[in-house]
């Protein structure tokens, strides 16, 4: 394939940003403001407990027909006047005074931003770097004029491969809610040395639950384009399954930890900007290649084309086993519309599913 120039013109970061820098300020206010309640109602249920045990001690004594103690009535009120302020306290936060910001009105602006960034996620379009097509290959798109880009370069590959377009939804996108249970993402970790399911734990690992974990800040993932990120056959199509991101921000925790991602191509003269993810979207990339599973010859598989950080579905053409000393970390492939094969790293292959 021929090399191509890149499009100069990147998605500008949208007004998407500032919501979700104003999300990010305001969950950490929420958390704030309730660590702060749940202390002070700590302390209160402390307190409610030394006064049963003051007044346990006062009706004692009257009970045996001796004067009430002037210090232990002392010490209620204290206890009594502590808690009354403990709870005005409590009321303040959570319903404000005067014109203060209160945590009722944080939960509710937070929602309704939540809203807005689902909604504008039906009108965002979607960037885009062309991709190659095979010579004399025909596609429903043949007669769309279609911009040229170069490849979304990756550093570090080793070897000198053939250059391939990737694309990526540049705007934001909106988040989704995890399920029940489906807080974390699946790992593309598979076969590690000794288990029973090794050649097809990988595979797994996108449509099963139990081979997932919690990513953090700062980790490398294949996020998968979203339905909602693929537009009609056209100049505006996504190119490829999905890109090779960094997760930025985790949002929430629990059920509702969501997470932030941006396309880890920092080759362009502006960064794109971060878009949301739902769990689904997501495998982490494994540091290394030690421990993953067989591959045998004509399984498919999504890759990383060489030299982009686009995935794309492609074939086995050699099978894969891990040898001794990890030299054998590289996988060849056929890309769709590929005629020759192309090695990739291994982390950066798993089962299509």
């Amino acid at each position: 394939m021929s090399g191509r120039s890149r499009n100069a013109a990147r998605s500008a970061p949208s007004h998407s940003n500032q919501d979700a820098d104003e999300e990010r300020r305001l969950w950490k206010e929420i958390r704030d403001k309730s660590t702060s309640v749940d202390t002070m109602v700590t302390r209160s249920n402390t307190i409610g407990n030394e006064i049963i045990d003051v007044e346990s001690q006062q009706a004692a004594l009257l009970s045996d027909g001796k004067l009430a103690s002037a210090s232990l009535d002392e010490r209620l009120e204290k206890l009594y006047r502590e808690n009354v302020k403990l709870c005005e306290e409590v009321q303040h936060i959570i319903e404000g005074k005067s014109n203060d910001m209160n945590l009722l009105d944080s939960l509710n602006i937070l929602a309704g931003l939540r809203e807005a960034s689902e909604k504008a996620n039906g009108t965002t379009t979607s960037g885009k770097l062309a991709r190659p097509t095979k010579k004399g290959a025909k596609s429903a798109a043949d007669d769309v004029v279609e911009e040229v880009a170069s490849p979304r370069i990756r550093i570090g590959l080793g070897k000198d491969k053939g250059s391939r377009a990737g694309s990526v939804a540049a705007t934001r996108e909106a988040s989704v809610k995890l399920e029940d249970g489906a807080e974390s993402v699946a790992s593309s970790n598979d076969g590690v040395v000794g288990s029973a399911s090794k050649a097809s734990a990988f595979g797994s690992a996108l449509g099963s639950r139990s081979n997932r974990l919690v990513l953090t800040k700062g980790e490398i993932v294949f996020c998968r384009h979203s339905s909602a990120s693929r537009p009609a056959v056209g100049a505006d199509a996504v190119e490829g399954e999905g890109i090779l991101c960094k997760v930025t921000a985790v949002i929430g925790e629990g059920k509702q930890r969501r997470y932030e991602v941006q396309d880890a191509d920092t080759s362009g003269s502006a960064l794109p900007p971060p878009q949301r993810a739902s769990v689904s979207q997501l495998i982490k990339i494994p540091e290394g290649n030690d421990g993953l599973g067989e591959l045998p010859k004509g399984k498919s598989v999504l890759a990383m084309y060489p030299d982009t950080t686009t995935f794309y579905k492609a074939d086995v053409s050699e099978a894969w086993k891990e040898g001794k000393h990890s030299e054998n970390v590289y996988v060849k492939l056929i890309f769709q519309e590929d005629e020759a094969p192309r090695e990739v790293e291994r982390r950066f292959v798993f089962v299509d599913k």
